[in-house]
């Protein structure tokens, strides 16, 4: 119905151990080596959530402190608690979000397609 606007669920599994240790940014750390301390997934059981955005999601999110941190092509930046799922924040800009937030020291950062690199405040969503 709705051809242009295309919902996408970011599907958190229920026993993914990864979303108990933080993960500031894609794959892991700076040299982007996708070492992660966790044991990983060891059985698929299920969906632990879903949560819908008037976009896509293309990036790799960011898990820092219990909050998933993704951004989605409704020009959008996300603040999920990774445990239920609900919204904590978003935050706008005016162009596509597909880069992968890194978080450092309570700071998101990420690009935007409106040629702007952003430093939002992880715990309020707030532009830096």
């Amino acid at each position: 119905m709705k051809r242009y606007l295309a919902a996408i669920s970011v599907l958190v599994l229920s026993c993914c151990s990864v979303w108990a240790q933080d993960t500031p940014m894609f794959r892991g750390d700076l040299r982007h080596r996708g070492v992660y301390r966790a044991a990983g997934v060891p059985k698929f059981n299920s969906v632990k959530w879903k949560f819908h955005t008037a976009g896509r999601v293309i990036s790799s999110p960011s898990v820092v402190g219990g909050v998933a941190y993704v951004g989605s092509t409704d020009c959008n930046l996300y603040a999920v608690d990774a445990g239920s799922g609900a919204l904590k924040w978003k935050f706008e800009t005016k162009g596509w979000v597909v880069s992968s937030p890194a978080v450092a020291s309570g700071v998101v950062y990420f690009l935007s397609y409106d040629s702007n690199f952003y430093a939002v405040d992880a715990a309020s969503g707030q532009l830096k």
